[in-house]
């Protein structure tokens, strides 16, 4: 099983941070690989995600149910694979920020030494492998650069995961919210220790990113 934990604290009240996240399709475009999602009812969602694990790229079709939950406090989910044998969930949960307390900096909320050893040494292997493979492509990616000699120079996009600062009025001015983003995910199968060895350093990045998405969101709204 693959646990990630990340926090954010938000410039907005209680109220208005679970009436967003309550409503699926105001967050459902900021996960990784989003293509689509079909709500059947506020509980119940299937949702189509598009990822790279390894040499593969492939659509998968999740079903997503909000099982248990508490207005303004927490929700919890649960993740069934439709198209693949993943099975997992997770949970939302909202908490005050006081005004005299010291902002705290998003991250991941579990500490890697409290990790079995085991999940330890995937993880290091894990982040070997796919670092070996980024080193990869951005060499490639220069020397294709390097090669044109026409057309508009390329350039690196900026990714959300550079956005880790404090919340525009961190210093105390107006209520602050504090999200925690937990998912939990077990893939299945003959190949379930391949796929979650390359599952592993992926879906951190993808909690960052939701979870400092709905910031943004959040705080960019007019108030």
């Amino acid at each position: 099983m693959i646990e990630i934990d990340y926090t954010v604290e938000i410039a907005a009240p209680i109220d208005e941070v679970w009436a967003y996240l309550w409503t699926i399709p105001n967050w459902a475009h900021l996960m990784i690989g989003f293509q689509t999602v079909k709500v059947v009812d506020e509980q119940h969602s299937v949702w189509t995600l598009k990822g790279d694990v390894g040499m593969l790229s492939r659509e998968v079709d999740l079903e997503v149910i909000i099982d248990e939950w508490e207005p303004r406090s927490f929700l919890n989910f649960t993740v069934n694979g439709l198209t693949e044998q993943i099975a997992g969930g997770g949970t939302f949960r909202i908490g005050e920020v006081p005004d005299d307390s010291a902002p705290a900096s998003a991250g991941p909320v579990a500490s890697p030494a409290r990790e079995p050893w085991s999940r330890r040494l995937r993880r290091r292997w894990a982040e070997f492998l796919f670092g070996m493979i980024a080193k990869s492509a951005r060499k490639k990616a220069g020397r294709r650069t390097r090669d044109e000699s026409t057309g508009t120079p390329t350039t690196t996009p900026t990714t959300t995961l550079t956005a880790t600062t404090a919340p525009a009025n961190a210093s105390g001015s107006g209520p602050r919210s504090r999200l925690n983003f937990h998912l939990e995910v077990s893939p299945g199968g003959p190949m379930a220790p391949m796929i979650e060895l390359l599952m592993s350093p992926l879906l951190e990045p993808a909690a960052k990113d939701l979870a400092i998405g709905i910031r943004t969101e959040l705080e960019g709204r007019e108030q």
